[in-house]
Formats: C-alpha cells, structure tokens, sequence
C-alpha cells in the first residue's frame, strides 16, 4: 500500500494532472446508451404534461420549482464533480496529498482542516500537542494557507475547505500575497459557523450569536468582494451526523438559511445577489430510497422559499445546488472493507437524487486518517458510477416512482412541520434553550434503542459478526513534520513586527466592538502575521467573551477602553 509522505517543497502536480483535475475541466458523459444499447433520453415524464397535477408540483428536470433537478440534461452536459477528501499533519504533507488524489482522478478537493484550527486554536496553546494535525490540516496562520496551497492558482483553483471561522480571511491573505485581486479568486468554504456549535461543540466554544454574526459578516464580505467564491451554506451534513433524520437537516438548515437571509438583506443585499452564490453541503446516508426522496424535497421546499418568501427572481436563486458527502457515521470499524458497499450505495443515492458535487467516504475512515489506496478507491467509485452503471445518464431516474415521490411528499411536509416551530422559537433561542440539541439526542438514543433491539440491523455491528476482525492497514504519517510545523510557527510569532501586528489587532478589536463587519480587519491582522488564535481570540473578546475558549492563556494584547 503506498502511504503519503511529508514533503517539503510540495512539488506542483503535473501540468497533465492540473488541467484535468483541480482547474475544474470536467469529464464528460462516456455513453448515453445502455449496456444493452437502448438509447437513454434526457429525462423522462408524464405523457399528459398539460393536465398531469404531478407535473404541477414537481415540475420537469431544470423547471421550477426544481424537485426533479437543476437542469434538463443534469450530467449529461455537465458532469458533477467528483472530489476526495484530503487533510493531516502540516500544511506540507497536505500539498502532498492533494497531489496523490489528483494524480487517482479527483476533479475536485476538500481539505479538512484539523480540530484546533477549526476551533482557532493556536497549535502552540499549551493545553494541547498531539491533536496537531491528528485529524486534519493545522492552517494556523497565512503562510500556512500559502505553504498547503503551493503553486496552485487560488483564480483557478477548485478547493474547497471544511468549516472554520478562519477559513476565508485566510485563503484571502494568502491570494493578496500571490499577488491576486479578492474579486478573482475561486473555491469555496463552509461559513456555517452555527452547525458548529450545534454539532456538539457547546456555547463556550463556538457561542451562537457569535457563530450567527460571524457567518452574516463573512457571506456579506464575499458576495462583496469575491463573487466568485462560493459558499457552501448551510452545512447539513455535521448537523445530520450530530444526529438528524433527513427532514430534520431539511429543517434546521432551512432555519439557519432563513435567519441569514433575512440578516443580509437588512444589510442592503438582494436576495438575487445572495442565493446563487449557495450550495447545500449535505450527507447521503444509508437508506437509499429515503435520501433519493430528501434532495428531491430539499430542492422543491428551497426553491418555494426563495421565490414565495423573499422574492426571487433569478432561476439561480430558486435552483439549489447540492454539495454531498456520503455519511460518515454510516461506517463502523468492524470488518472494514464492508464499508465500500455502503459508500457506493450512498453515491448512487446523491447521483440519483441530483447533487453537483459528490465526496464519497473512504471505507477506513473509522479506524484512520484515510489511507492514500483507500481514497483512490472512493475516487474509482464515482468513476464506476458514471461510466460502468450509468447513473449519469438521465435526469431523476427515480420521478414517478409511487414510493419516492410518497416519501418526497412526506419528508418536505414533516420539514416545514419542524421549521415552523424552530422559527416560532426563534432560531438563536432553540439553540441556546437546547430545543436543537434535544431533537439530536432524542433520535440518536431512538436509534440506539433500535440497535438494541434489533430493529434496526447493522451488518457486523450488531448481525452477522465475525468472531476475527481484521483491521485494515493504518495510515502513518512522519509527525516529525508536524513538530517542525509548530517549531516554525513559534518563530514566525518571534520574528514578525509586533508593532505593525498589535496596530491592526487593535483595529479590528475596535472594529468588532463596535459591531462592524470585521472580515477585513482580520483579513489584515493575518497579513500581519497574526495567527488564527490571536485573530479570533481579539474577536471573542470584542464581544465579551474570553480570550482563549479554555480559559488556559490571556491575550498578550492591551486592546484599551
């Protein structure tokens, strides 16, 4: 099994590599047929359009109000784009595995960015040491967002970055390094800051009204300043892992949107300016019909919300685009290799359901950082899905089905059911009350209960166990590089200007006190060397909030009155 490994100088991916992957050329459909040689049409619908009241309520593929998908031809024109997910150790060792799922076929990349980054925590803090790149990428600072980036065109490029409230001012600092205008840069992030407090990490960490401001700031800077940039809002697929049923990422992402849109067009945006530029990040988990018939509502309900209650008028708008992970917490430990099935059963559900970019989990995702033969085997997946099974080939297959349009039926009606009593509380209030957090843990003790009693069968977890378990290799990496990351991060705080530094800091302390967005504030603090604990923790305190979430260190700033 070949391994990843660190990289120092991150050699670019070749010129071959670049042009078919990361710069977004997309393959197109290999075949239209199928095996047997019956020619597929786009889609497929009622002979009695005219008269037919399902045609009414769903629409055909590319019309609203878009339950039967986006566009007409959906991947015959249009592939969806097929990403993996890479991210572990230094900035470094990332580049290198950016290059490896590259090199496998990958169009697309996500990073996943490490737990402390995620939660702008410095990899100094003196709390912590191992959990440096244990799960992710540490991206401490802006010369680490340069260093995992390499050589790669931030105007060209398609990654796409995990959420973290530092996430875009970083990509920012480093493309005005590169030289790069803000309004030319491409990619995507996750500026749903709420999902973060809302999949467990709790109010002291990530505090709602914070999250909830700090996700309004960021979508009003980019629509500003880099419309090309797309934001994948709201991130259901945490959420659904905390522990939703399918209506119920429906409805609290619905929520979450709702509340945002409402906040940015007080702020003097139109819906129309806002709504093309975001992307559903979702999960499709195990139950194949069901997650089928969640997108197809999904599109419909949005689409209904985007024109009936804030006016839209852009077909953009009104027709939602999906970014998908297959559900990690759909894969368990015992006996592995079972998982690959899961996975591409969950892939077929996306593809067949409509979504525009697909992330399929690596089957050792539970017992590692997923190995380098494990992604490219979630790669080949989608590969197989699109040329061997031939999911691609028609809009919707699955419309018209009396099972999934029953269960589009009921799963659009049971969201609108839980959105309305989310929005009667008020948004913020069912986060900080807990009326959130008690719907996740009641289904998540209804399906352990289900677990218990074998109503609900897991195949080697609770069924058809196997009295050996063999674990797949386990990925290893050179954590050398890792403590040379940090090593290098404590000297980067030595020899910076600290004058220059404290100046914007106390700039953007002002700034966020006084309640302005402080998205360029921070943008310049990291042009300045400051660091992401630094930056975010002059934030919290703006806002009244400790310094440092674990109460551990003080800041080293004298911020004033």
């Amino acid at each position: 099994m070949t391994k990843p490994k660190g990289n120092k100088d991150c050699e670019a991916p070749s010129e071959q590599v670049r042009k078919d992957s990361i710069e977004g050329v997309k393959v197109a459909l290999s075949r239209t047929k199928t095996w047997g040689g019956m020619e597929t049409r786009e889609f497929y619908s009622s002979p009695h359009i005219d008269s037919d009241p399902y045609h009414a309520k769903n629409g055909e593929p590319g019309q609203y109000p878009y339950t039967r998908g986006i566009r007409p031809s959906l991947y015959r024109k249009r592939m969806w784009t097929l990403r993996n997910i890479v991210g572990y150790g230094s900035p470094e060792d990332t580049c290198e595995g950016i290059r490896e799922a590259l090199r496998a076929g990958t169009a697309g990349i996500n990073v996943v960015i490490d737990a402390l980054s995620q939660q702008s925590i410095d990899p100094d803090h003196p709390a912590f040491g191992v959990e440096v790149g244990a799960e992710g990428c540490s991206l401490p600072s802006a010369r680490d967002m340069q260093r995992l980036l390499g050589d790669i065109d931030i105007t060209r490029s398609g990654v796409a970055f995990h959420s973290t409230m530092m996430t875009y001012p970083l990509v920012a600092a480093a493309a005005i390094r590169q030289g790069k205008a803000l309004d030319r840069i491409m990619g995507s992030h996750m500026p749903d800051h709420l999902q973060l407090n809302l999949s467990g990490w709790g109010n002291e960490l990530v505090p709602a009204d914070l999250c909830h401001k700090t996700s309004v700031d960021c979508i009003e800077y980019c629509i500003r300043n880099s419309p090309k940039w797309a934001l994948g809002f709201p991130q259901g697929y945490d959420l659904r892992e905390r522990g939703l049923p399918p209506h119920g990422e429906i409805a609290v992402g619905m929520a979450i949107v709702n509340k945002t849109l409402e906040d940015l067009l007080e702020r003097g945006l139109s819906i129309d300016e806002v709504a093309p530029n975001l992307a559903w990040v979702s999960s499709a988990d195990i139950d194949f019909f069901e997650e089928v018939a969640k997108f197809r509502a999904l599109r419909r309900l949005w689409a209904r919300t985007m024109k009936e209650r804030f006016g839209a008028r852009n077909e953009r708008s009104m027709a939602l685009r999906i970014a998908c992970h297959t559900a990690g917490n759909s894969l368990v430990y015992q006996q592995p290799l079972n998982n690959l099935a899961r996975a591409a059963i969950e892939s077929l559900a996306a593809l067949c359901g409509g979504v525009q970019s697909l992330e399929t989990c690596t089957y050792d995702e539970p017992v590692c950082i997923p190995t380098a033969e494990a992604r490219e085997l979630a790669t080949r997946t989608q590969q197989i899905l699109a040329n061997e099974v031939g999911a691609a080939r028609t809009a919707d297959p699955l419309g018209g089905s009396y099972y999934v349009e029953a269960l589009t039926d009921r799963i659009e009606e049971e969201a609108r059911a839980t959105l309305s009593k989310l929005e009667e509380i008020g948004l913020l209030e069912a986060i900080s009350n807990g009326t959130i957090e008690q719907i996740c843990d009641q289904y998540n003790m209804d399906v352990e209960r289900e677990l218990q009693q074998h109503e609900r069968v897991i195949v080697g977890v609770n069924a058809h166990q196997p009295e050996q378990v063999e674990q797949p290799e386990r990925f290893t990496f050179d954590r050398s590089h890792t403590e040379a990351h940090i090593r290098r991060f404590i000297q980067m705080k030595r020899e910076r200007n600290q004058e220059a530094l404290h100046d914007r800091i106390i700039t953007l302390y002002q700034v966020a006190k006084q309640g302005g967005n402080f998205h360029q504030a921070m943008i310049d603090a990291l042009l300045s060397d400051g660091s992401i604990g630094e930056v975010w923790g002059t934030v919290r305190v703006a806002h009244g909030y400790s310094y440092d979430p674990f109460n551990v260190i003080q800041t080293p700033f004298v911020y004033g009155a």
